[in-house]
């Protein structure tokens, strides 16, 4: 897709209202696209949902009960999506399919012109070692040629010695991590399971005693060793990395308390500057998978 690709949160600024709107959710199928958990490419199950919000109302569908071009039939468009995605025959990256589904959906459409914003995610439910699953979810304003591209690693369930009381320092307790990068183009969104490979390192190796020392830790590194140290590129880097943490045992009569935190990755940002600096030229290339503990590695690539 070849739209003008921002922020999330710059494009939301310019979402347009939509009373009335067409999804369709968690198609399951095997399709050969994505990485596995071990970052082979492999066929793979995948949940693909699309959201499709209207410039106008169901009225003419609704007045003569049929479905017009008012509407989308999501029958048509389950179809669509399920026909292109399985007669694929070569592998495909994320983003790459991606573009697939929004293809399937504007043939699925009788009039593509009246859809106001077009969502299509998918979701590699075995994808994750540790968590939920990992998806993309693409947002595309056809009037504006506008997009973007978010990243989620989602509830991964990880192991930390977290707290300030006397007995959380006794021994680990579960932690649930999500992480979403903002604006991620094709390089970065088929190597998920390095990004993932940080988020849990960063957590297990921890020893924080607050939740909030231990999220800043992990938009830093997540920051400075996977988005700073990618490979360059003409293309526009992600635009932040919004973090999650819960933390189920802490309070009993709770779920979870959960604390949220939003870091820009803009290199413009005088934090971003920084970890340029403090990285020069040589930017670390962590191993996937990575034998041993991360500090150490990270350490050691200082000393070389």
């Amino acid at each position: 897709m070849s739209s003008r690709t921002i922020s999330l949160r710059e494009l939301q600024k310019d979402l347009p209202f939509s009373a009335d709107k067409v999804s369709v959710q968690n198609l399951d199928l095997i399709v050969n696209a994505g990485h596995d958990m071990w970052g082979r490419q492999k066929p793979q199950r995948v949940l693909i949902s699309v959201t499709l919000s209207m410039k106008e109302t169901f009225a003419s569908a609704a007045q003569t009960d049929t479905v017009d071009a008012s509407t989308v039939h999501y029958g048509k468009l389950s179809k669509s999506i399920t026909s292109k995605c399985e007669s694929l025959s070569q592998w495909l990256n994320p983003h790459d399919l991606l573009d697939i589904i929004v293809s399937a959906v504007h043939d699925a459409a009788d009039s593509p012109t009246a859809l106001a914003v077009v969502e299509a995610e998918v979701c590699f439910p075995k994808a994750s070692r540790t968590g939920e699953g990992i998806s993309l979810r693409l947002y595309h304003i056809p009037e504006l040629d506008l997009t973007t591209t978010v990243l989620r690693i989602h509830r991964a369930s990880l192991l930390a010695l977290i707290g300030v009381n006397a007995n959380e320092r006794l021994m680990k307790q579960r932690v649930v991590v999500s992480v979403a990068l903002d604006r991620v183009q094709a390089h970065i969104g088929e190597t998920y399971f390095a990004l993932e490979q940080i988020i849990e390192k960063t957590v297990e190796e921890s020893s924080y005693e607050t939740l909030e020392s231990l999220i800043e830790d992990l938009a830093a590194r997540i920051i400075k060793f996977f988005v700073l140290s990618q490979a360059p590129t003409t293309l526009p880097a992600p635009a932040g990395v919004r973090i999650t943490i819960e933390k189920p045992n802490a309070i009993p009569f709770a779920d979870a308390p959960v604390i949220e935190i939003y870091r820009s990755a803009e290199e413009s940002d005088a934090h971003v500057k920084k970890m340029v600096a403090e990285l020069g030229l040589k930017r670390p290339q962590i191993p996937f998978p990575l034998q041993g503990r991360l500090d150490e590695f990270l350490q050691s690539w200082k000393q070389d």
